[in-house]
């Protein structure tokens, strides 16, 4: 069985699915293994949070993880060389670049050592339990898949997946055949915030409502919002679908302004709210405004591989970037220091090519500079706070009036972006117009079309 819950920002997604899972606890007879599974470590504890709320205690059955812990846990170490004939030991989150020749070759070279990099745990998970799967074609790998199948449903009684718009079609594949094997799949998530695969999840649903799967139940739509304030509303709402136009329960009274860097307070007001707990967020780094996830260089593979082998923690994710983020504020300074630096802390050795490549990273950096240091669109999902300041862009720009933009651009991932940016604050909703960000003559239209709106100026 599988059931399908829509619920749009701050509708307590994260509440509602620890609520089920509370109420499914409480009728389970078998003590089976009940999953509350999300997309990010941040979304992880909150459930964790939410659940001990709810529960009090800490259930030995419960497992709150990653999507991506899940599948790796669950189907790929365990099975994926009963059926697939690759064996893999662990995880790799080892930075593959652009050039897809090379990401084949990386991928590839990790597989032979028993490594599957994160970018591959959808597609392999769905490989493994998937009898459409072309390696699964002959009669005995089915009867493999089957006994897989078998194993799951019997450890398994319940998976509960929250934020579900962020995983794409080969996720949600995997989720189907669970819940089609006797596993009661939960999903959650809101169609309009999904970004990396913007069209995948809303595809999911039209899909099975259209052939009117047995084995899926959709729930009513969830409209209501217990963040955002009406007076926001009825700019969010210009990007909802027709039938998931929100209503607030919020008994704030909001307010939306918009402010020009031509303002005599402009920088005081500006860097007041990137000091406070405000959100601050443009869709990408532009001009003076740099974003955490800006630098578009990173550690060469190999000297990647040397840090995570020399540091044997459990997230090596996390000090590859906490590596990285050193690394970078000492390159500002002086590279020589900032090498050898690097060096040292990781008590590592580099070849000559190595040092080069540390070396051109360093002046890569030499003209990153930045004056407004604040955060990406995608980095404040699933946030909140009393006042969001969004930095408009030409391109958020374009999306926020609607201008010249059809039908196929209607929900895309920068559709998708503005409005999780206008669905942030629980009180206040600025829009900063920076003059350098557009052309001198175009300014006139972009007050008047903000204004129209019912955006009035700070």
């Amino acid at each position: 069985m599988i059931e399908v819950q829509v619920a749009g920002a701050g509708a307590g997604k994260t509440h509602g699915l620890s609520k089920k899972v509370a109420e499914r606890l409480q009728k389970l007879e078998i003590p089976k293994k009940i999953f509350a599974l999300t997309y990010t470590n941040k979304a992880k504890e909150k459930i964790e949070t939410e659940l001990l709320k709810q529960i009090g205690y800490e259930p030995e059955n419960i497992y709150i993880e990653t999507v991506h812990s899940f599948f790796l846990n669950e189907i790929i170490f365990p099975f994926s060389g009963y059926i697939l004939g690759d064996i893999y030991r662990k995880a790799s989150i080892l930075y593959l670049g652009n050039k897809v020749r090379y990401k084949a070759s990386k991928i590839k070279a990790l597989k032979d050592k028993g490594e599957i990099h994160v970018e591959k745990v959808y597609s392999v998970a769905k490989q493994i339990i998937d009898k459409q799967n072309p390696k699964n074609i002959s009669k005995a790998n089915k009867t493999r898949v089957d006994r897989v199948l078998a194993i799951l449903t019997e450890c398994i009684d319940s998976i509960f997946v929250d934020e579900v718009q962020d995983l794409d079609s080969d996720a949600l594949r995997v989720f189907e055949i669970l819940g089609s094997n006797a596993i009661l799949v939960y999903m959650i998530g809101d169609p309009k915030q999904a970004i990396k695969w913007s069209h995948d999840f809303n595809n999911f649903i039209k899909k099975h409502k259209c052939d009117k799967s047995e084995h899926f139940t959709f729930l009513k739509v969830n409209n209501l919002t217990r963040r955002v304030p009406n007076e926001i509303l009825f700019l969010s709402n210009r990007f909802c679908y027709e039938d998931q136009q929100q209503q607030s329960l919020s008994e704030i009274t909001g307010s939306v302004s918009y402010i020009e860097s031509n303002h005599d307070e402009f920088d005081r007001i500006l860097q007041m709210h990137i000091n406070s707990d405000s959100i601050v967020c443009i869709d990408k780094k532009q001009g003076k405004y740099l974003t955490g996830d800006s630098y578009k260089y990173c550690f060469p593979a190999s000297i990647e591989e040397k840090i995570i082998e020399a540091e044997p923690i459990k997230d090596k994710k996390l000090i590859v970037k906490a590596a990285f983020n050193e690394f970078i504020s000492d390159a500002h300074k002086r590279q020589k220091q900032a090498v050898n630096k690097f060096v040292k802390r990781f008590g590592i050795k580099l070849d000559k090519k190595e040092f080069a490549q540390m070396y051109e990273l360093c002046e890569t950096q030499k003209n990153t500079i930045a004056q407004y240091k604040i955060s990406s669109i995608d980095a404040v999902k699933g946030i909140e706070a009393d006042c969001c300041v969004i930095v408009l862009t030409p391109n958020t720009y374009k999306y926020l009036i609607q201008k010249d933009i059809d039908e196929n651009h209607r929900f895309n991932k920068e559709w998708n972006k503005l409005y999780v940016a206008l669905t942030r604050s629980m009180r206040e909703l600025i829009i900063v117009v920076d003059h350098s960000l557009f052309k001198e003559e175009s300014l006139i239209e972009v007050r008047r079309s903000i204004e129209g709106l019912g955006v009035k100026r700070f």
